[in-house]
């Protein structure tokens, strides 16, 4: 499945390289995004196409349009040259891809590994090893040692080529989508929800730090100062360009969570989820019923969570699981 961040779009979309097409090119060997790009994005369709959604079409799109765009590619390739790839060519057809992101991960220098894509009549061949040692060997040539990738939970062969390069997962991470219809939730009635108010942001901030570690939220469209009260979190939500919403519930006039509603251009809206871990699925069910009354929107609603925890709270309420992903990283 296609990382859906917009990170993750640029690295396809920039990435670089100071080689020339060749007869018989070298294997594996650079992207060249004037030749290569649209080959490419052939190739991700081909072997992702079961698990597209409606941003991996998106990508899709825009990665085709900038391959017939040689103009802004080479804006690009000058703004950006530290982002690259890999491809493996047979017979002049691209059967094989590997992309590389620089980031910075845990306030350090990394590199993610990201669309690792072999035609299906190419497997079982070594290819997908041939690219990930390639790019070892370019990341340890620029003295980085940091290496991340996420990878489906059902994509048990990759997760076996990870671990023999010495991957270790870090995170299992469910996104949740909301479905059209929502189950009207009563809620008991020692429980109100209201507005969020400044003196909820210690508690909201500490439980966000639990649910968002600071080691994994470098990837997720989540920034605290965005949702922090005052004058400065006013300012930032103002620059942002995103609208948002922010609501809190009590149990017997107790602080029990707080729900952040954040606007988003991709196919779903974000919602950022914040309990007290004693009442952890009656605020989950509560939280995320009254955002879907008071929002009053047909757009699509996204909750990224740790995989299998408050299983029953999300399902109850309307939400299904559109993707697990496991996060994993090794130095070099």
């Amino acid at each position: 499945m296609i990382p859906v961040s917009v990170q993750i779009e640029l690295c396809i979309m920039t990435a670089s390289t100071k080689t020339h097409k060749t007869d018989k090119p070298p294997n594996p060997r650079p992207l060249e995004m004037r030749h290569d790009l649209h080959a490419v994005a052939d190739l991700i369709e081909l072997c992702f196409s079961p698990t597209l959604d409606a941003d991996g079409h998106r990508y899709i799109r825009q990665m085709r349009a900038a391959a017939k765009n040689p103009r802004a590619i080479g804006m690009v390739d000058r703004a950006a040259p530290g982002l690259h790839g890999f491809v493996w060519e047979e017979k002049d057809k691209i059967v094989g891809n590997l992309s590389l992101l620089p980031v910075v991960a845990e306030r350090r220098r990394s590199y993610f590994i990201a669309n690792v894509a072999v035609h299906p009549d190419y497997r079982r061949r070594g290819i997908a090893r041939a690219l990930t040692e390639a790019a070892f060997e370019f990341i340890r040539k620029r003295g980085i040692s940091s290496i991340w990738l996420q990878v489906n939970e059902g994509n048990i062969g990759a997760i076996h080529l990870y671990q023999g390069f010495g991957f270790k997962e870090r995170a299992c991470r469910t996104t949740w989508h909301s479905l059209p219809i929502a189950p009207r939730i009563d809620l008991p009635a020692n429980v109100s929800i209201r507005p969020r108010r400044p003196t909820d942001w210690r508690a909201q901030n500490q439980w966000l730090e639990r649910k968002y570690p600071m080691e994994l939220r470098w990837h997720l469209p989540l920034h605290t100062k965005l949702l922090k009260p005052g004058l400065l979190g006013t300012a930032n939500r103002l620059f942002s360009e995103k609208n948002f919403r922010q609501w809190s519930i009590t149990k017997n006039g107790e602080l029990i969570g707080s729900l952040s509603w954040q606007s988003s251009y991709s196919q779903a809206d974000w919602l950022w989820l914040a309990t007290s871990p004693q009442h952890e699925a009656l605020a989950i069910l509560s939280l995320l019923s009254h955002a879907r009354v008071s929002l009053r929107k047909h757009r699509t609603l996204a909750v990224d969570y740790p995989a299998g925890e408050a299983v029953s709270a999300f399902e109850s309420v309307g939400f299904r699981p559109h993707k697990t992903l496991i996060w994993m990283h090794t130095t070099i």
